[in-house]
């Protein structure tokens, strides 16, 4: 289940856009499509991920908020988590990926940049939202 090269660059290139995103608190739906589209980066399957997160950004986030434990809120969660987490499910969401193949790329990228006592509640919450 590991990807090349070429493919994780790919990933990580969507996964630092739709961090940037987040990191800019941008929700404008048409000026995240503009942003994307400038950069001229962006291969047609990264578009398709960056299109489906612009045009359902508040919906993944509220399903990732209804799998938060009780004492958890959206704020609390790091923003580079909160990338993985949207990155994963609008990559399934857009390419229908098998899901094990982004649960397991989602935990990578998650030991590559993020804290490691991250890895269980970003798998345990992307087990739950992807299916």
């Amino acid at each position: 289940m590991s990807l090349n090269k070429q493919q994780w660059k790919k990933r990580i290139e969507i996964f630092c856009f739709i961090f940037s995103m987040i990191a800019q608190e941008e929700t404008n739906s048409k000026k995240i499509k503009q942003q994307a589209f400038e950069k001229e980066l962006f291969q047609n399957d990264q578009m398709q991920i960056i299109e489906y997160f612009a045009d359902n950004r508040q919906n993944i986030i509220d399903l990732i908020c209804k799998q938060l434990a009780p004492n958890w809120t959206w704020a609390r969660i790091p923003q580079v988590d909160k990338a993985i987490l949207i990155t994963a499910y609008a990559e399934f969401s857009a390419l229908q990926i098998d899901r094990k193949i982004i649960i397991d790329q989602a935990i990578i990228t998650t030991k590559h940049f993020s804290e490691p006592n991250s890895v269980a509640y970003i798998n345990a919450i992307l087990d739950k939202i992807i299916r």
